[in-house]
């Protein structure tokens, strides 16, 4: 039997079923209603755990990836032999970028049209049009093109080789490129190998007209390797290349040259150990000929060469130094004019102004109009205008009877005038002095007054300097010409205090241009302030003319040079303490000057050499060094 009891207690509808009986169906409700409670507990629990599942925060993650992308496979395979194929492929472990192609992908011997790269997903299809000449090696170089797709990391110095032939040529050749005056490497420069092999031009030519024979390029260090090069002897050659062609056919190109030929030589390597040092033993073609490469074993070798490997073979096997330089123009030019006070114009040469005339274009020349003053270098020439009128010129610029270029020159600074400026008066006349740092170093300079004019008129008796209480006059002349430069002779005292006091229009220069009151405070220094550097060097394994230039730690100012035409001492006296570089400069024609190159005439540029360590001076203490 069947009761159809129904009990309806806060909305929720329960039936009964046989003598189920009010009693137990009170307590049946009850218990039915706590378990749906914590149903209904479970289910916003749950949604709130979704709910944050559904929000996306930073993940803690593990390390950062820096393992770059792994070369599982090629095809064909890499170091292949009989290579008739138009294109290749690299498949990697992970997705990646190529990056710079046109600039970091290269292939040696070079093709006429260059290189099709295309990616399909973790591989890299390498295409190109050109015919491949037989039984010769072809190496692609990546260079830092390839990088894995999400943390940018490179596969360094990747190598694709193949042979057109039946083995693939194994001999090698490195060396170094560096600056030919600061000896600063040379990263991302073309390194060239020609082989003689045109009946029209001499080899020495090639260069000039044709694409090399062999490629490679400098890594960040100045670092250079052929690999897969055959046993021939070749021209090396070093090309800053401007324009995309290979060829050196612009002045402006840096270039670099061996002035003899070179030959490439073998590595022998023994079996991989990672518990053992490289022990690459350079075997030259004399002794052992390049040998032919079983390509079943080569395939399974990594093309990419180790920069730590070659660091550690380079004293095993020779290495080719190649200094690069830039040729300079014959002809005589104007490299920059402009003017940077009222009235004064400067013209800069390429070479010594020997022959320059200048030629007024706007008034008469014959009439006195300027003034002219040489750099020490006489390469460059300021012209002082005597002509107050004159706002602006134009000059014909004569060497001897070449016409350089006809300029013409704002001489005035066309300022908006500004309301503080009302009462200004004319353009005053600058004095500034020669004391650099914290004082005067007496024992090593003169106390020297540079004005920003060209005087006219003085008067050295209304000139006073000042020590403690005594006013005197010292002895004042001038070292120039043009009188600008004044030099004041006195005996100073150490570690004083000087003060010079110069009353207003005392000094007039050109176009009557006169000063304020100038006051300037200095203090001499001290003996003890110094130290000395005696360099006794030996000229015999080098003979000939140097200039000994004295630098700072970084080179960037030049503190002093010295000629030095044969053996002895060289002394660098009452130097600040510091940390100093020591250049020498073969000056080969005795000109007083560091010389470039010239490869059509075979010139290198003129030795530059360092002392290999950076020399510190102390105060108060004499450093001697020997330099053969």
């Amino acid at each position: 039997m069947i009761n159809n009891v129904k009990l309806i207690k806060k909305g929720y509808l329960i039936k009964t079923i046989g003598k189920f009986g009010v009693a137990n169906l009170r307590k049946s409700s009850a218990r039915v209603q706590r378990k749906t409670s914590l149903f209904f507990l479970f289910l916003i629990a749950t949604s709130l755990s979704l709910f944050r599942c559904a929000n996306p925060v930073t993940p803690d993650g593990g390390p950062k990836d820096l393992k770059p992308p792994t070369v599982v496979a090629c095809e064909p395979p890499n170091f292949s032999v009989n290579f008739k194929e138009n294109s290749f492929q690299v498949d990697f472990d992970e997705f990646i970028n190529l990056k710079n192609p046109a600039t970091e992908v290269f292939i040696s011997p070079p093709l006429k049209t260059p290189l099709d790269p295309r990616l399909r997903g973790k591989s890299l299809l390498m295409k190109f049009d050109d015919t491949l000449v037989p039984n010769i090696t072809y190496s692609i170089s990546f260079g830092n093109s390839i990088n894995d797709f999400t943390e940018n990391n490179i596969l360094k110095g990747f190598n694709y080789v193949f042979s057109t032939g039946a083995f693939v040529d194994t001999l090698s050749l490195q060396g170094t490129l560096v600056n030919a005056f600061d000896h600063k490497p040379q990263k991302d420069v073309f390194v060239e190998l020609y082989l003689n092999n045109n009946d029209t031009l001499p080899l020495d030519s090639l260069p000039l007209h044709f694409q090399p024979y062999y490629l490679t390029k400098t890594d960040d260090n100045g670092n250079f390797i052929f690999n897969n090069v055959q046993d021939k002897q070749y021209k090396l050659f070093a090309l800053a290349d401007q324009n995309g062609d290979l060829i050196f056919n612009q002045l402006t190109e840096k270039i670099a040259f061996a002035d003899s030929l070179v030959r490439p030589y073998y590595i022998t390597r023994k079996q991989a150990d990672s518990t053992q040092k490289d022990t690459s033993v350079a075997i030259l073609p004399e002794t052992s000929p390049a040998r032919t490469v079983n390509p079943e074993s080569r395939r399974k070798a990594d093309s990419a060469h180790n920069a730590d490997s070659i660091k550690r073979n380079q004293l095993l096997y020779p290495s080719f130094p190649l200094f690069l330089f830039e040729e300079t123009d014959s002809i005589q030019r104007i490299v920059k004019s402009n003017f940077t006070t009222e009235g004064m114009a400067v013209f800069v040469f390429r070479y010594p102004a020997q022959n320059i005339r200048f030629v007024s274009l706007n008034f008469d020349s014959i009439a006195p109009w300027h003034l002219t003053e040489y750099s020490a270098k006489k390469d460059s020439v300021t012209l002082w205008i005597t002509r107050p009128e004159t706002d602006s010129l134009t000059l014909k610029i004569m060497n001897g009877n070449t016409v350089l270029d006809t300029v013409t020159l704002e001489l005035t600074k066309k300022e908006a005038p500004k309301k503080s400026d009302k009462n200004a008066g004319p353009t005053q006349l600058i004095m500034s002095t020669s004391i650099k740092g914290s004082g005067l170093n007496q024992f090593k300079h003169n106390l020297i007054l540079t004005f920003s004019y060209p005087l006219i008129r003085w008067d050295f008796s209304r000139f006073f300097l000042i020590a403690d209480k005594d006013t005197v006059h010292p002895k004042i002349e001038f070292t120039d010409s043009l009188k600008r430069n004044i030099i004041i002779h006195q005996k100073w005292s150490e570690d004083k205090t000087y003060k010079i006091m110069v009353p207003d229009s005392v000094f007039y220069g050109i176009n009557n241009i006169s000063h304020d009151t100038i006051r300037l405070d200095f203090k001499t220094k001290s003996e003890r302030d110094f130290g000395n550097l005696i360099l006794s060097m030996n000229r015999q394994k080098r003979p000939g003319q140097y200039l000994i230039q004295l630098l700072d730690e970084k080179e960037s100012t030049l503190l002093e040079e010295q000629l030095v035409p044969q053996s002895g001492k060289v002394s660098f006296n009452f130097m600040p303490a510091g940390k100093y570089k020591i250049k020498a400069i073969h000056d080969r024609n005795n000109n007083l000057r560091w010389d470039t190159g010239n490869y059509k005439m075979k010139i290198q540029p003129e030795d530059v050499i360092y002392l290999p360590k950076t020399v510190e001076i102390r105060s108060n203490w004499d450093v001697e060094e020997n330099w053969d």
